[in-house]
C-alpha cells in the first residue's frame, strides 16, 4: 500500500504555532495578531488603509480634478516623472506603518505592503526595472536597512538598488514647504550607468510634496531615460487630512 501523501501545514496552522511560540501585539490596536499575513498588523487595523481618493490626476496621481488630463501643479510643469500612483493615502494607520518599517525595525512589514503594490503596478505602469529610492550611506549603516529597498524587492520584478547613489547627507524633509525641498535637494543623486531610453520605476514608501522624485527623475532623464514612474504605498494629500477609522475590535 503506498504512503499517504505528507501534507502541508495550512496558513492557520502555521499562525497558530507562531502565535503560541511568539506572540505579536497589533502596532495600531495592541491586541494580539492571530492572522500573520499582514505581519504586525492585525486584519481589522490594516483594513482601516484607505485608497486614494478619486478623482485623481492622470499624470502624478494626485487626489484632486484635473483639466486637460492635468492637475494644476502638472500644468504649471512641477512635475518631472512622468505617471505616479500610490497604494493608500497616508492616514494614521498608513503613518504608524511606515514608522514602525523605518524606525523599529519591522521589516517584515515590507511583505503586506508589496503585496498591495503589486496591485498598484497594474494601474498603468509600464516600466520592467525597478529602482528603490536610495538612502546616504551613514543613514542606511545606522538604520541597517533601506526601507525602499526591502519593499523593491518583494515587487517580482528587477531591482537596481545601487544604479543610484545619495551622495549629499540632507536634513529632514519634515516641516519643509515644496520649495525648501527641492532646494534641500539639489545636487543630492549621482546616476552611476546609462539608461539610455528605459521605463524605470522608483520605488519608495511615501509621496509627500514630490520634491525626492523630481530630482531623481532630473538625474535619470539626463542619464538617457525615456520614462520615469513612481511607485509609492502611501500618498500624502494637501488638504486632506484623514484619521484611521477605528477597528471593529476597539472599545
Amino acid at each position: 500500500m503506498a504512503a499517504p501523501l505528507a501534507r502541508f501545514p495550512t496558513r492557520k496552522m502555521i499562525d497558530s504555532v507562531l502565535n503560541f511560540l511568539f506572540p505579536v501585539a497589533c502596532i495600531i490596536c495592541g491586541l494580539p495578531v492571530l492572522e500573520r499575513r499582514h505581519s504586525s498588523v492585525c486584519p481589522a487595523c490594516w483594513n482601516t488603509l484607505e485608497p486614494v481618493p478619486q478623482p485623481i490626476c492622470p499624470r502624478c496621481g494626485a487626489p484632486e480634478a484635473a483639466i486637460e488630463d492635468r492637475c494644476i501643479h502638472c500644468r504649471t510643469g512641477g512635475t518631472v516623472f512622468d505617471f505616479a500612483r500610490s497604494a493608500v493615502l497616508f492616514n494614521d494607520t498608513a503613518r504608524e506603518i511606515v514608522h514602525h518599517l523605518k524606525y523599529s525595525d519591522r521589516v517584515s512589514l515590507a511583505n503586506p505592503i508589496g503585496m498591495r503594490l503589486r496591485q498598484t503596478l497594474k494601474e498603468g505602469f509600464e516600466g520592467r526595472l525597478v529602482i528603490p529610492v536610495p538612502l546616504h550611506r551613514s543613514r542606511e549603516r545606522e538604520r541597517g536597512y533601506n526601507q525602499a529597498e526591502l519593499i523593491a524587492v518583494t515587487l517580482g520584478l528587477p531591482v537596481a538598488s545601487r544604479l543610484i547613489r545619495r551622495r549629499k547627507k540632507t536634513p529632514t524633509q519634515t516641516g519643509l514647504s515644496r520649495s525648501q525641498r527641492a532646494h534641500n535637494l539639489s545636487a543630492a543623486f549621482e546616476l552611476r550607468a546609462d539608461v539610455d531610453g528605459m521605463t524605470v520605476i522608483l520605488v519608495d514608501d511615501v509621496l509627500t510634496t514630490g520634491a525626492t522624485m523630481n530630482e531623481l527623475s532630473r538625474v535619470l532623464k539626463r542619464g538617457g531615460a525615456s520614462r520615469v514612474e513612481v511607485l509609492t504605498f502611501a500618498r500624502v494629500a494637501d488638504g486632506i487630512s484623514r484619521r484611521s477609522r477605528p477597528s471593529a475590535h476597539l472599545p
